[in-house]
């Protein structure tokens, strides 16, 4: 889509698409590809262009910008996050406008000097602090950890227009702008949702609380259709998504078990975990979808890892759910580990490392056993799991 498109008077986008984008920073499918948004504001005094694009689309960026202004007057960058697809392509863009100050929190300026490499005029801002552009007025909002440190939202008080990179954003390249001319993208904004924002779930809330009570007709993200139609609907989901899940005390064990005797040794684990009180989930965990290991995460007073070894390793899934760990926002550091092995038995000795190096507590060492479990192996298995829920109660 070469085209500038107007969202409300003097107010455009300027964004750039990816449809054929599968695989974002490396690490998280795009089946829908996506988009780099960037938005531009005409005031009655003041040009205002909101977020950049990736470096690799400046000069098609700049284009669009020349269909809109003159770029020489520009007079602000607002940087809301300086993540590279979003501010990649500033430096060449300041070249081409020489007037323009960057505006962005405090911890922004910091991050594009180690991105710029070189000088710029800077505006750091205060939570809450205007500018004026003439007749239009520019309010920032600081929102830091959605989901860098450096995070900010802009709103464009007369009209209603709240800037806000990631946030309520979606990998989704479609065929218009706007969310009231696509089909519902509902999952693909819940995908995104998950793979970026879930570990700041507090942070989101703390942020929608801020804007609360504000004239909000548009939200204009980073990534995605610009949600003309009913943006409170996309907010509210951000607070249902952000909302905790369970009450009481639950401990959750995850398990991995080739030839079934680390399931043995889970069992006895949940037995001696089922004291009054407490709530005990026993899963396998190639009975369970990512998604639902994150959720049962989140839910958890306290993790148990079930992990045999294999090859002198931990087997690669249970390697991937130990990764969900940094990707989701617990409410615990309580953790144990258990399994067995043929010969070597390193898994254990490793999965606790990867716990403590999340600052994980782990008050009772990590119990294996070559092969099958014997019974005294399996009576200390329920201690494990006992002392583990009598560390949960005392919370």
């Amino acid at each position: 889509m070469n085209d500038v498109i107007e969202i409300k008077p003097g107010l455009y986008w300027i964004g750039v698409e990816d449809p054929g984008l599968r695989t974002f920073d490396d690490l998280f499918p795009t089946e829908q590809g996506t988009t780099y948004n960037s938005y531009l504001i005409k005031g009655k005094a003041k040009i205002a262009i909101v977020d950049t694009v990736k470096e690799e689309r400046a000069e098609e960026f700049l284009a669009k910008v020349k269909k809109l202004v003159d770029p020489a007057d520009v007079d602000y960058f607002i940087i809301n996050h300086t993540e590279p697809d979003h501010s990649g392509s500033l430096a060449f863009m300041l070249r081409h406008c020489p007037k323009a100050t960057v505006v962005s929190t405090q911890a922004a300026n910091t991050f594009l000097k180690n991105l710029i490499h070189s000088e710029f005029p800077a505006h750091v801002v205060k939570d809450g602090e205007v500018i004026d552009l003439g007749g239009r007025h520019v309010r920032f909002i600081v929102a830091p950890f959605l989901h860098w440190p450096d995070t900010m939202f802009t709103l464009l008080e007369e009209d209603g227009a709240l800037f806000t990179c990631d946030a309520f954003g979606a990998h989704y390249c479609g065929p218009s702008i706007f969310n009231d001319e696509l089909p519902e993208y509902l999952k693909d904004m819940q995908f995104y949702f998950d793979c970026i924002m879930r570990p700041f779930k507090d942070r989101a809330l703390a942020a929608i609380a801020k804007i609360k009570g504000e004239r909000i007709e548009v939200v204009c993200p980073s990534h995605g259709p610009v949600l003309r139609s009913d943006p409170w609907k996309y907010i509210g989901y951000y607070e249902t998504w952000c909302q905790p899940v369970t009450e009481g005390k639950r401990v959750v064990i995850f398990y991995l078990s080739p030839h079934g005797n680390t399931e043995k040794m889970a069992a006895a684990v949940a037995k001696g975990a089922a004291l009054p009180g407490v709530d005990v989930l026993n899963y396998h965990i190639n009975h369970l979808t990512a998604d639902e290991i994150r959720d049962h995460m989140e839910e958890a007073d306290a993790l148990i890892f079930g992990i045999p070894t294999i090859n002198r390793d931990i087997p690669k899934p249970m390697w991937d759910v130990l990764a969900y760990l940094s990707s989701v926002r617990l409410k615990t550091s309580l953790a144990a580990v258990f399994g067995s092995y043929g010969w070597s038995g390193e898994a254990c000795k490793m999965a606790e490392e990867r716990l403590k190096g999340l600052n994980f507590k782990l008050p009772v060492p990590f119990v294996r056993t070559p092969f099958t479990p014997r019974p005294e192996v399996l009576e200390q298995c329920e201690l494990l799991g006992r002392t583990i829920a009598e560390e949960v109660l005392k919370k």
